[in-house]
């Protein structure tokens, strides 16, 4: 409870901070890439206290060799999980690496005023104990790697069990000598430092990722970033379920849910210019493909550093996914698309060109559009038919009324065939009721239906809604369905 207590007081402290102090501007920081893209920090508070560990696991394939690689961290099982706050010390941690400079060297020197001040909240004795706090649990969560993490300086896959840091020695508490600590001591990893040392990072916006609101936003960034980096600005597509693994979130079974728990992040992303598009596509029945394109921030982004060593990144190539079969699936839609272009005029290289830039369903809702307007025989394509179609998909244009009204009038179709077919099928379900009461009433013997009369007769005399006028065979009869409808729990 005093945790919970604790934590919503750094809250109150934050939100007074980023209100009360002036943000200053700190540059770009260098991430290690394998902590990039693989999931470490929880995203929520929520469950903390009892989850365990993260885990990613796929199946992929190296060399032609079909393999199973994992990635699992495990917490301690007295200081909890990394969480979101732990995930904010650690990216202050890396804003002094870089600006301590490369090569990297144990240990790294810091004080709780300079964290404090990364990080845009109060240096307070409450923010150094949860600072404390979030470093121990840090550096006591274990790492398992089976051909997950990549060390760029002999060019492998490790199969190791390690951590993030090595060792934490705080202000005033002893080092192994003897000494006495004049401020605090941070020792990385030697799996993190190695990596780190070969130059296996990729700079981030620091400073955009702390203008970022939420800490889904901040993870899908640097994700994201790496991603868009590795594909060389092209657009990124993965499985959600994967993507779930990989940020981490949890999973959710329906796509509308899906869709919401991703969508305030989405928005944000796209609305500061990182994203220009996100879209869905349903592979098959519970399995989704999620695109993100890239906006004109990575692309400034990438244009402001100068890449000259290659980060060497071993990520899926363009479009591609975990196995076999969802390659296959997403291959089939942009075969599909490459030649319904093909049919209108466009030139393949073009049509290539506009399936790496722009999402599946805008180039759909334009040849939609464009098949409108030529069987209208619109002037609009009069005169070059698959420029039109190449502009329109560029541009996105806006459907004209021919269009419009087409849609409406499928729109119209499509709810009479509806509402048809939702008629057919209550009337169905009413019809097997109806079959299952027959049958149950042809089963029972001439005593049986002798007593579910009377027990439907009773029921009539007790309604005092019904005069005694009305009671019909018919009446009778009704009641007696309701009876057996019952007695079988039939709706």
């Amino acid at each position: 409870m005093a945790m919970k207590e604790n934590l919503n007081q750094l809250e109150v402290e934050i939100t007074n901070s980023e209100t009360n102090q002036e943000i200053k501007e700190f540059g770009f920081i260098k991430s290690e890439v394998n902590f990039t893209r693989l999931p470490f920090f929880a995203l929520s508070r929520g469950g903390l206290k009892k989850q365990g560990e993260i885990e990613y696991k796929d199946t992929i394939e190296r060399n032609g060799e079909k393999l199973e690689i994992l990635w699992r961290v495990t917490a301690n099982i007295r200081y909890g999980y990394p969480g979101p706050f732990d995930k904010k010390v650690h990216k202050a941690i890396e804003f002094l690496i870089s600006k301590k400079g490369f090569p990297v060297e144990n240990p790294i020197t810091f004080s709780f005023y300079e964290l404090c001040k990364l990080m845009n909240i109060n240096n307070s004795g409450r923010t150094k104990k949860m600072i404390k706090d979030a470093l121990i649990r840090t550096k006591l969560a274990g790492i398992e790697s089976r051909g997950s993490f990549y060390y760029k300086g002999e060019k492998r896959w490790v199969d190791d069990i390690f951590n993030l840091y090595d060792r934490v020695i705080f202000v005033g508490e002893t080092f192994p000598d003897g000494k006495t600590a004049d401020r605090n001591y941070l020792f990385l990893s030697d799996w993190y430092l190695k990596s780190l040392n070969s130059f296996y990072v990729k700079p981030l916006d620091f400073d955009y990722y702390r203008s970022l609101q939420s800490t889904l936003s901040g993870r899908l960034y640097e994700f994201l970033s790496v991603q868009f980096y590795g594909l060389q600005g092209k657009s990124y597509s993965t499985d959600y379920h994967r993507l779930c693994q990989l940020l981490p979130i949890v999973k959710q079974k329906y796509l509308s849910k899906a869709k919401e728990n991703l969508k305030s992040a989405h928005r944000e992303l796209k609305n500061t210019k990182f994203l220009r598009q996100v879209t869905w596509k349903e592979i098959e029945k519970g399995k989704w493909i999620i695109t993100y394109y890239p906006g004109e921030r990575i692309r400034k982004e990438f244009n402001k550093f100068e890449f000259k060593e290659q980060l060497e990144l071993k990520l899926p190539t363009p479009n591609e996914l975990s196995t076999r079969n969802e390659k296959q699936l997403l291959s089939t839609f942009e075969t599909d698309m490459m030649k319904q272009l093909s049919r209108r005029g466009v030139t393949k290289i073009t049509a290539q060109q506009l399936i790496n830039d722009y999402s599946i369903e805008q180039i759909q809702k334009q040849i939609e559009i464009f098949d409108c307007l030529v069987e209208n025989k619109s002037p609009l394509i009069a005169k070059n038919p698959a420029g039109f179609l190449r502009r329109s998909i560029e541009e996105n244009y806006q459907p004209p009324a021919e269009y419009n009204k087409k849609q409406e009038r499928e729109i119209l179709e499509q709810k009479r065939t509806q509402e048809r077919v939702e008629k057919e099928a209550e009337q169905s379900r009413l019809d097997d009721i109806q079959r299952q009461v027959d049958e149950y009433r042809d089963s029972l013997n001439d005593e049986e239906r002798q007593l579910l009369r009377q027990k439907a007769v009773e029921l009539i005399d007790g309604d005092k809604s019904i005069k005694k006028a009305f009671v019909t065979e018919h009446l009778i009869r009704a009641k007696e369905n309701d009876i057996i409808r019952e007695r079988l729990k039939l709706e």
